[in-house]
């Protein structure tokens, strides 16, 4: 009964596969937030209002677990580049993520919606046959009908030095891989066949990848998610097998229901308004994230500028999985009485006190909602934020500042409402990350 299903297999592989290399070169794909139209997730039932509440209650919540890995010892590599080998585990999910991407395993191009997540390592999905597997819509993926599936070793590299395997009594490499919010995922680390569906209509593929082939999983994964994709800077991610040292994405402004686009391989940017800032990485196997550096910011004429420069060192984790932006609270507060003090909307305290979102203004229909320019200082120059950059309307006529004050010092977080209308560029070869004010719902 098989045979003619390899056959098939076969068929797919050498039809479907016009471009084939394990040598990246520069391609695009597109990605959904969530809530968008055209998201697996999208909740028909929920009102845009509804979906933005749940994001910032979603933010709060990665906030509260990327703080739980905290240790006050691990300090930021001044090289910019850790050590890869020590580049592992604990990724943050928080309960929650916002952009997903279509991939397909295998040489029968087995598709599945991933989370996108640059803040860990490991690329998995659930397996058949599953031992203990959460409630998934989608059939689980069966590896071995793909004519380029392997069980890894515990001799391979990415075994012996991921941290997070074990060997077993059949010398096949077993896994596990815990997040911050207590989810995780089980199973054996495989090598397969990675597709991409290029935004020019062709397939790219990249063979003898590792992948995490899930056989027991459970936590805070939703029903639409088949697995997730890591891009965090370590030899296990998905980037770093298939030869990409820069990546780059840009993410349209909150509830446009348009496809986004992310792009592996070099991108040229040359706008007179990019901005260069070092990307830099951390010590240790912990914290897989990419970071850069705050300086202060500008608020009209008033400039804000940090009290504890001497213990957070600015750094800010850029993550695209984090609606909120969450800064040092000095920082913060000297924001929030700079617009205080030049804007003349009335505040709706209700919503704030709902929301955990402070301040909140009531803007009337008839306005065009305005405010101070607000421009962030970054070690290397200086980016103009947009009020879409920085304000969020949670209810019809209720803009609500869309950053929060961190206590945590060590762990700032730069999330998507920041990021948007921007191409922003990981050039992790270079240690850099660039950002070039883009409209990102036209950009191809």
């Amino acid at each position: 009964m098989a045979y003619p299903y390899t056959l098939l297999c076969l068929f797919l592989a050498l039809v479907l596969l016009p471009l084939h290399s394990n040598a990246a070169s520069t391609f695009k794909i597109g990605i959904v937030h969530r809530d968008s139209l055209l998201s697996p997730t999208y909740n028909k039932s929920a009102t845009h209002f509804d979906t933005v509440k749940r994001a910032i209650q979603r933010s709060f919540a990665r906030e509260k677990a990327l703080a739980s890995i905290t240790h006050a010892n691990v300090s930021v590599n001044a090289s910019r580049h850790a050590k890869r080998s020590d580049l592992f585990s604990a990724p943050v999910r928080g309960g929650g993520f916002e952009f997903l991407m279509k991939i397909y395993l295998g040489t029968q191009f087995y598709p599945i919606w991933a989370i996108i997540d640059t803040g860990s390592a490991l690329t998995w999905t659930q397996c058949f046959p599953c031992k203990a597997c959460y409630q998934q819509n989608d059939p689980l993926y069966a590896p071995d009908l793909s004519l380029q599936y392997k069980s890894a070793l515990c001799t391979d590299y990415l075994c012996q030095g991921a941290g997070i395997t074990s060997c077993g009594a059949d010398s096949h490499c077993n896994y596990l891989y815990s997040y911050a919010d207590g989810s995780y995922t089980a199973g054996n680390l495989i090598t397969d066949q990675v597709s991409f569906s290029t935004t020019t209509g062709n397939y790219v593929s990249f063979q003898n990848v590792y992948l995490g082939c899930g056989y027991a999983n459970a936590g805070l994964f939703s029903p639409e998610q088949d697995g997730i994709v890591g891009l965090a800077n370590s030899p296990l991610s998905l980037t770093n097998q298939i030869g990409v040292t820069v990546f780059s994405y840009c993410l349209p402004a909150y509830g446009t229901s348009v496809e986004s686009k992310i792009t592996f391989g070099p991108l040229a940017l040359s706008d007179p308004g990019l901005v260069t800032t070092p990307l830099y990485t951390y010590s240790s196997y912990y914290y897989p994230f990419y970071f850069f550096s705050i300086t202060g910011f500008r608020v009209g004429d008033s400039e804000i500028t940090p009290w504890y420069y001497d213990y957070t060192g600015g750094y800010t984790i850029i993550d695209s999985g984090t609606t909120l932006s969450f800064i040092p609270w000095d920082l913060y507060y000297g924001i929030v009485y700079a617009l205080s003090s030049s804007v003349n909307y009335q505040e709706n305290y209700d919503v704030e006190y709902q929301t955990g979102l402070y301040p909140c203004y009531n803007v009337p229909s008839s306005d065009t909602f305005t405010i101070p320019q607000i421009v962030v200082h970054f070690d290397g120059g200086d980016l103009e934020l947009s009020v879409k950059n920085t304000f969020l309307e949670v209810e019809p006529g209720v803009q609500c500042f869309a950053f929060a004050p961190s206590y945590y010092y060590f762990y700032n977080i730069w999330g998507n409402i920041a990021q948007t209308n921007f191409i922003v560029q990981y050039d992790i070869g270079n240690g850099q990350l660039k950002f070039q004010p883009t409209d990102c719902s036209t950009f191809t």
